[in-house]
Parts: C-alpha cells; structure tokens; sequence
C-alpha cells in the first residue's frame, strides 16, 4: 500500500520556532506514559516524517525558493501574482521582514525539534520496552531527517542556531548561531549514523515506500560533501551507492509517473496522496496554468517557466525539455490572457486522477534520485580532472536516457571531453539543471557554485542587476531577532 506511513501522527506538537514560541509543546502523551514500546517509538518517528508535508519546506514555497528564486521561473512578460512572497524571491526583494523567510525558518525548526524529541525519547527507551535493532534504525531514520533540515538551514543562512536537544519549556530559548563548520559537521554525523544503521531499500515491505533508507543516508552524504567540496569523499560515497541496486529508468519521464513512484531511480521521496483531507501535493494545482481547467478546476500558473530554460534544451532531441515544460499555444486555449509572451509552464507534476484537487494531489516529491548520484560522481572526477574518462561515462549515461538512445553506447548527444576545470563545471551544472528542473536543486547548485548572479543576468538583467553577495544567504527573520537577543544578523545583512 502507497504513502500510508506518513498520515499517522502522534500529538505531539513540534516547536513553533527556535525562539519565538507561541506554545509550550504539549500532550496528554508525556514521555513518560508515551514511549512504552516500539509501536510508540515508530509513531514518533512517524510524526517526523510529517514534517515534509509543511507547504513552507516542500510544495509551493519550496519553488518559490528553488526555481523562482533562479534563472528558471519567473513572473513577468504578461504573467503575474499578487502573493508578496512569490514577487519578493522572483525580485530578490526579500528582506528581514519578508513573511516567507521567518516561515521557511520556522518550519525547519518545528521539524528539528520534532527529531530531537523522537531521537532522545528513543534512545532512552531500555531493552525491554525496543529491541537495540530497531531502536538504532529509528533513531536513525529520526537524524537523517534532522540533517536534511540542517543541511537546508546552512546552505540557506550560513550560521543558524544548532538545537541538539528537544524544547519542552520555556527556559533557555535565547541561544545563539552556531559557526557553519560546526552545523557541517554535525550533519555529517548524523548522516554517518543513518548510513550505519539503516536498512536498504528491498529491506522495507511495500506499505512502507518513503521511509529512509541506507542508499539514501549515503547519497545525501555525498551531497554534503559535494557542497564541502572534497571530492574524493563523493566519490567513495557514490561508488558505495552504486553498489545498492539502483539503476536508471529507460524513460525519464517515469519518473514522475505516479504509477510509478518509488521505483527504482528513486533514492528518497515525499510522499504525499491525492484528496480532500489527505496530505497532498499542491504541485499539480499551483503548476497548471489558469486557463486550463481539467476536472472542473483551473490551476494558478505558479512558478511559471521562463524561455531561458526551455531555450537550454536546444532543438536536437531532448526528451527531458517536454517532461519538464509545457509551451501552450493559443490555438489550443483561446482564453489564454493576450498579455502573456512565453507561455510557458511547468508540465513536471500532473495528476490527473478526479479526486485530486489545487491543493492536493498525488505526485510525490523525489528528493534524491539516481541520476544524481550519477551527476555527484562525475563532478567529483571532473573537479579532480577535466578530462577524466570516467566522469564523461557518467555524465553521459545521463544525457543518452535523456536523448532516448542506449544508455551504455556512444552517442551523437555525447559531452566531448574538456581541458579546463571551469568548462567543465560549466557543463555538469548546465546538466543538472536540464536534468532536475522543478526539483529543488537549482538554487542550492547556483549557490555553491557562486553562479547565482551571473545566471541571473543571463536570464534578466534589470533582476541579475539587484544581486549582491548577501543574496547568497537568506537574512535571520526580524521577528527571532526580537525574541532573541543573543541572536545576531547575518553581517551582509546588517
């Protein structure tokens, strides 16, 4: 059965915010009465798993971030939204009071807090009540999820407070950032714990699609360290993923086939399912534009898709570029609005199913697939040697799926070979991001790759003009600035 493990929720609230608490967390279900046996310590990591179904971390304000805050999606050219907080990332006019940034901040802490209950309740929990098994892997699926949220919080402001411990009273709230080599390497042990002690993917029965697994705790550790920069360690990371079964689909458009979910490019996905009262994805609604209506519902035309982007697929066969983006043409919906130059607009998430609506439909959300495991291994080999035959194996067993040929020959679609390290990285974020548009990877790649503005410029130069360094980070929300007073602005954006 699909998606079930993420609709059982204890009531357990998670922190409002590191500092700015409305509430005391509370429940009937103390620690005491609550983690008596494995069924409760499941439950809580349960309610972890939840977390990822916050609109403010995955769903629509994750684009706002991810594609609208590039060179992907804009609003503009006869496309346009009244949401403050869509128009200040599409402008990069995003400030300490923008209402998205606090809400992005809080939600992460609500999840992290949320781990750090399960993981210290858990690990409390005597051999009599868990067995040290299963205890480990639930503690284990608890910080894989907690470095996920970490790692996002220090790409995304730099120095964030690192709250280790859960937050059940009011003492002690005001604490201060903590240095970005300290966040790292906590990620990294909590990421080096999940690769220990979770279990593979063919490990977990089918009813259970979506929890983490040991390939996923491996990929997303190269991924840190593919940020990090040490190479060798993306490496040996990959080679150990390589190892676990994964494979490319065929076809690239399966996977998004709802059909299809979880199968076997699939590494770590949201799960989300179609309905009223379900946790959906709203992805379907917010993508369609609003001039097409599909079971008596038009869509809001979010994130809409910029030329820039259907441009880089080029004319000579890449099946990705249709996937990915959808070119409407009057002909075909005549109540198209006459102002809109480029209709173009995300065709990624479509569910077509009746009972989905605007707000919740089916289509999961892949976080991390094989391809990009593919992708970390050969820039790993391309920083370390442009030419290096290896890294071209890869990247271009990418680019054949995507051009519809085999995967293991050669091909007129092929990357020659390059000298330089700059070309390379050049080509291998050009394929990134034909190869995972719309999903949640473009911003962080632009970012480490210190290419924000300058693919911004290409895009449009009146936004690429307003980029500065501080831009690279977001600025810590005005209203913990407030509640906290050992709490300090980022110094770009003092």
């Amino acid at each position: 059965m699909k998606k079930n493990i993420i609709y059982i929720l204890i009531a357990v609230l998670g922190l409002q915010s590191c500092v700015d608490l409305d509430q005391v967390p509370y429940s009937s279900l103390t620690p005491e009465n609550f983690f008596t046996n494995e069924a409760d310590a499941r439950s809580a990591v349960i309610s972890v798993y939840s977390t990822f179904t916050n609109t403010d971390i995955f769903n629509q304000f994750s684009e706002t971030i991810h594609s609208q805050g590039t060179d992907d999606s804009e609003w503009g050219y006869g496309r346009a939204t009244n949401n403050a907080d869509k128009n200040d990332f599409d402008k990069f006019v995003y400030t300490t009071e923008s209402n998205l940034v606090y809400r992005v901040w809080k939600g992460y802490y609500e999840g992290i807090n949320r781990c750090n209950y399960a993981i210290e309740n858990i690990e409390a929990m005597p051999e009599d009540k868990i067995s040290p098994v299963v205890q480990k892997q639930l503690i284990a699926e608890a910080k894989f999820i907690r470095a996920y949220f970490y790692f996002a919080m220090v790409r995304y402001w730099g120095e964030v407070p690192l709250i280790t411990r859960q937050t059940l009273t009011l003492d002690g709230l005001e604490v201060p950032k903590d240095p970005e080599d300290k966040i790292y390497a906590f990620v990294i042990d909590d990421l080096e714990y999940a690769c220990e002690y979770l279990p593979l993917k063919s490990d977990y029965a089918a009813s259970e699609a979506g929890r983490a697994t040991k390939g996923a705790a491996l990929a997303q550790l190269a991924k840190v360290y593919l940020t990090l920069e040490e190479w060798q360690k993306v490496i040996d990371l990959t080679t150990e993923v390589m190892g676990l079964g994964y494979a490319l689909y065929e076809n690239y458009a399966d996977n998004f086939d709802i059909e299809k979910e979880n199968g076997i490019e699939s590494l770590f996905e949201i799960q989300y399912l179609a309905g009223d009262g379900n946790a959906g994805s709203v992805y379907n609604g917010y993508f369609r534009p609003p001039f097409v209506t599909i079971n008596g519902w038009a869509g809001y035309g979010d994130n809409p898709v910029t030329k820039n982007l259907y441009d880089a697929y080029g004319t000579t066969g890449d099946l990705r570029r249709d996937v990915n983006i959808r070119l409407y043409t009057r002909e075909e919906y005549p109540n198209m609005d006459q102002n809109i130059e480029y209709p173009y607009y995300c065709n990624k998430y479509i569910d077509l199913d009746p009972i989905a609506t605007r707000s919740s439909s089916g289509n999961n959300h892949v976080v991390l697939r094989y391809a990009d495991v593919l992708l970390m291994r050969a820039e790993a080999l391309g920083r370390m040697n442009p030419a290096s035959p290896e890294a071209y194996t890869y990247l271009n067993q990418v680019r054949r799926r995507a051009y519809g040929v085999p995967m293991d020959q050669p091909a007129a679609c092929d990357v020659t070979p390059v000298n330089s390290v700059e070309e390379f990285v050049e080509i291998i974020i050009k394929e990134r991001r034909l190869e995972f548009a719309f999903e949640a990877h473009r911003r962080f790649d632009l970012l480490r790759t210190k290419k924000l503005k300058e693919a911004m410029m290409a895009q449009n130069p009146e936004i690429g003009a307003v980029i500065s360094e501080k831009h690279y980070y977001f600025p810590v929300p005005q209203t913990e600035l407030d509640a906290n007073r050992l709490l300090e602005q980022h110094p770009l954006w003092k």
